[in-house]
């Protein structure tokens, strides 16, 4: 849990079952990222998305099945689609929401487009 080790958490928010930590930058983005390769993700809209650690990513959207690519510039998450769902690349923040044992359940992306709530598989 090299999250929840760390020696300064300025804030801390419980949510039942949940524990929300701050997004402190770079190190925290590529921790969560990591954390999260290749495990399914899903909302209402996106069903069978992942993020692989080849630098693709692949998913259904509204039953339309998309893939891209993603890379990491500084503390942010970037991707771009490059089959089935069109549009430029973004990039965006991360957070995440962790389970008492540490491991990642929700993922959070942000960025020019809005906000999109993951629940992350196993």
């Amino acid at each position: 849990m090299p999250l929840l080790s760390r020696a300064i958490i300025l804030s801390l928010v419980a949510i039942p079952g949940l524990l929300v930590l701050p997004n402190s930058g770079a190190a925290q983005t590529g921790e969560i990222i990591q954390s999260i390769l290749g495990r399914p993700m899903q909302n209402a809209q996106v069903t069978q998305a992942y993020i692989h650690a080849d630098g693709s990513l692949e998913g259904v959207f509204n039953g339309i099945s998309f893939a891209g690519t993603w890379t990491l510039e500084g503390d942010m998450y970037c991707r771009q689609f490059t089959r089935g769902l069109t549009g430029r690349a973004i990039c965006m923040t991360v957070t995440a929401e962790y389970a008492p044992d540490g491991e990642v359940r929700v993922v959070i992306f942000e960025g020019p487009g809005g906000r999109a709530r993951f629940d992350v598989g196993p």
